[in-house]
């Protein structure tokens, strides 16, 4: 095993990229292990494709011109699905024999709502309270809901609301937000094993 782990990540958009970047590097410290290496891949069409745009890839990885790493991580919103069943969506779309490890985070029911599984620290940093989330879902309705909170805050969003991780994610109480959030929960679960199982590696 190289010295630096390598994670593949196939995720929804680039907001879930910057939120699971910031993650792992928050559960990376907090584990005392190396930050593993990132290599991102995004859907093309968002939720609505993002089942078959990773079916797609893997059909790509198949041909073996493309290079693997130590584990497949994949996120993907349960929209309103919920998160169970959307796991068990992904879970039927992932070719296991692909990779020695898979990961799946199904933001329940879409990222933005994970930056505030700890309301506290969302407060704490941004001097507003977390408002009630939207009665809808969808992928643009919760970034605007979320750029509308900041907005309120007076942060500047120059791109995406998610930018917001960098700041946001090492001041949350990390036990906290994982029994806040179920699908947050699992996914933290899951990588902090993972990097343990992997520690004489590093």
């Amino acid at each position: 095993m190289a010295n630096r782990l390598v994670v593949d990540v196939f995720c929804e958009d680039s907001g879930h990229e910057t939120f699971i970047r910031h993650l792992i590097k928050v559960i990376s410290h907090s584990t005392g292990i190396s930050t593993p290496e990132l290599r991102t891949h995004c859907a093309r069409g968002g939720h609505g494709r993002a089942i078959a745009s990773l079916k797609a890839w893997q059909r790509a990885l198949r041909t073996g011109r493309q290079p693997r790493g130590d584990a497949l991580l994949v996120l993907i919103d349960a929209n309103s699905t919920g998160w169970r069943p959307m796991l068990r969506q992904v879970q039927e779309a992932v070719d296991a024999s692909l990779y020695p490890t898979v990961l799946i985070g199904c933001p329940d029911p879409h990222v933005e709502v994970w930056c505030t599984a700890d309301p506290e620290a969302f407060q704490a940093l941004f001097s507003v309270p977390v408002p009630q989330a939207p009665t809808r879902s969808g992928r643009l309705v919760y970034k605007q809901w979320l750029a509308d909170v900041l907005d309120q805050a007076g942060v500047l969003v120059l791109t995406d609301p998610m930018e917001i991780c960098l700041d946001l994610l090492p001041k949350m109480d990390m036990a906290k937000a994982c029994r806040s959030s179920d699908s947050l929960g699992h996914l933290v679960s899951e990588l902090r094993a993972w990097l343990n199982r992997n520690r004489g590696g590093l």
